[in-house]
């Protein structure tokens, strides 16, 4: 809604609006003969910067002027100190603005609230990132704050190519959501259709990152996400030189990017802090740790269930000793340790710090000593698990869609053995080969091949030959936009 036509009706309109809000602070003042007033938000403003730079100069300036409008336009240009300064036309625009740190100012007879960038909320500093941990990468995440996200994104990448277009997200209540790309890497067709996806998302509030990731990537069927996130401002960089868009939202400090494809689960920046060899060697752990959580509880079951011939003869004799004293076939055991091992793993996370250890405690005690012992588990099954849930951290960020896959392949492996194993893993990988983000294929460039950027894929190359790449990940082979390499 517009502002209204009178002083008296905008002055009554907005203390209704804020009725019951203890937090909203307005004053009345006059302002070179002409009635005026100032409203901001208690915590979200800095009150000695509003005072200094402007509601003290306002009280103080001497104007000579024709009308209030030209007044309002003088004050703008020759009083306020404030660096950030913008105008609301609506009282939607001016709440948004409100809400957001700005002080407003209504001088009778004009058209708009002047909105003053004068935020001083208390926030989280600059820390050390906790799920993104690097050996020999920078010690600083985003935080909860958009502004100060957005700022060290630049403080990254110096230079004018870099946009950042924010836009406001919900029905019920707005929350700036900025775009993050660089023009002339990132397809601007690609920019266009993320900022119509977000629109249309239609949700009341966006209160996290993980609302706006099922509208980003589309209709598909898979347990692979088509969006990554981040809360490295290094690695954020990284993707936008490589073509991509990031999706930037306030109040969490971890940032959407995409298209994101199968391979960025097995790099990180220590790949490129470290040399080249030990850089591939630990790539290609990744890729059999992957391996390994997925397959191995499965391969495990059919093999002892369907093919025991399979096993070395002292290994199958150690199997068939400890099956022989537990009451459940194979399959059954796998999904029972599997369960009571998720369900030890979530309670460690959401338990408080102080009594967390309680659960590894617990958790070795029930699993590795009484179940073992009251023969309900074997002990080559405990050290499957064990091996897989190690396995599995390797590689963390595939680990939700691990964790569920696994169960599925444990199924097909115990009703049909090795077969049941073997379609599992081709209906696998024909659904990670049908997958697309923004016309980019989620295998690329493994399927279609891509050889010219196997060289960081796989393994990871020298510094002298990687950069003379120019890499864009809309060039890929497969992409819509694409140019065959």
């Amino acid at each position: 809604m517009k502002l209204l036509s009178g002083y008296e009706l905008n002055l009554e309109s907005v203390k209704a609006d804020f009725k019951e809000c203890s937090d909203f602070l307005i004053r009345e003042v006059v302002i070179c003969g002409v009635r005026a007033f100032f409203c901001a938000m208690d915590g979200l403003v800095n009150s000695l910067s509003l005072n200094e730079l402007v509601i003290e100069p306002a009280l103080k300036c001497s104007l000579e002027f024709g009308s209030n409008v030209e007044l309002s336009d003088k004050l703008k240009k020759s009083v306020f100190g404030a660096i950030e300064l913008s105008e609301a036309q609506t009282f939607e625009d001016a709440y948004f603005l409100l809400m957001s740190g700005f002080a407003l100012l209504y001088v009778e007879g004009s058209s708009d609230f002047i909105a003053f960038g004068v935020q001083g909320w208390e926030k989280r500093s600059v820390e050390e990132p906790t799920n993104e941990a690097m050996v020999k990468g920078a010690k600083e995440c985003f935080t909860e704050t958009l502004n100060d996200n957005k700022a060290m994104l630049r403080k990254r990448l110096k230079t004018n190519k870099l946009k950042l277009k924010q836009i406001k997200l919900g029905t019920q209540a707005l929350t700036p959501v900025a775009l993050a790309y660089i023009q002339g890497r990132a397809d601007e067709k690609n920019v266009e259709e993320v900022e119509r996806r977000l629109k249309a998302a239609r949700l009341q509030n966006v209160l996290d990152f993980g609302a706006l990731g099922e509208y980003l990537q589309g209709e598909r069927f898979s347990f692979f996400s088509g969006t990554g996130n981040t809360e490295r401002p290094d690695v954020l960089a990284s993707k936008l030189l490589e073509g991509r868009i990031g999706v930037m939202v306030e109040g969490t400090p971890f940032v959407i990017y995409l298209p994101y494809l199968f391979t960025d689960n097995f790099s990180s920046l220590d790949d490129y802090d470290n040399p080249p060899l030990y850089a591939s060697f630990i790539r290609l752990l990744k890729y059999l740790s992957f391996a390994i959580s997925l397959f191995l509880p499965a391969l495990y079951v059919a093999i002892g269930t369907f093919h025991q011939e399979m096993f070395p003869t002292l290994l199958l004799y150690i199997v068939a000793t400890s099956e022989a004293t537990t009451p459940f076939p194979l399959v059954v055991e796998a999904i029972i340790i599997h369960i009571l091992y998720e369900i030890m793993r979530e309670a460690g996370l959401r338990l408080p710090k102080t009594i967390g250890h309680a659960v590894s405690i617990i958790g070795a005690i029930v699993i590795g000593e009484a179940m073992v012992s009251a023969g309900i588990i074997s002990e080559p099954m405990l050290v499957v698990v064990a091996l897989t849930a190690i396995a599995s951290y390797v590689v963390y960020p595939l680990y939700e869609s691990v964790a569920v896959l696994r169960f599925f392949f444990i199924a097909a492996s115990g009703l049909w053995g090795i077969y049941g194993f073997t379609l599992s893993a081709c209906v696998l990988l024909v659904n990670i080969c049908s997958l697309s983000t923004q016309g980019v294929p989620y295998s690329v460039p493994l399927s279609p091949l891509t050889v010219s950027s196997l060289g960081d894929t796989v393994i990871r190359q020298s510094w002298k030959k990687l950069s003379k790449r120019k890499v864009n990940i809309q060039n890929l082979n497969g992409a819509d936009n694409g140019e065959k390499h």
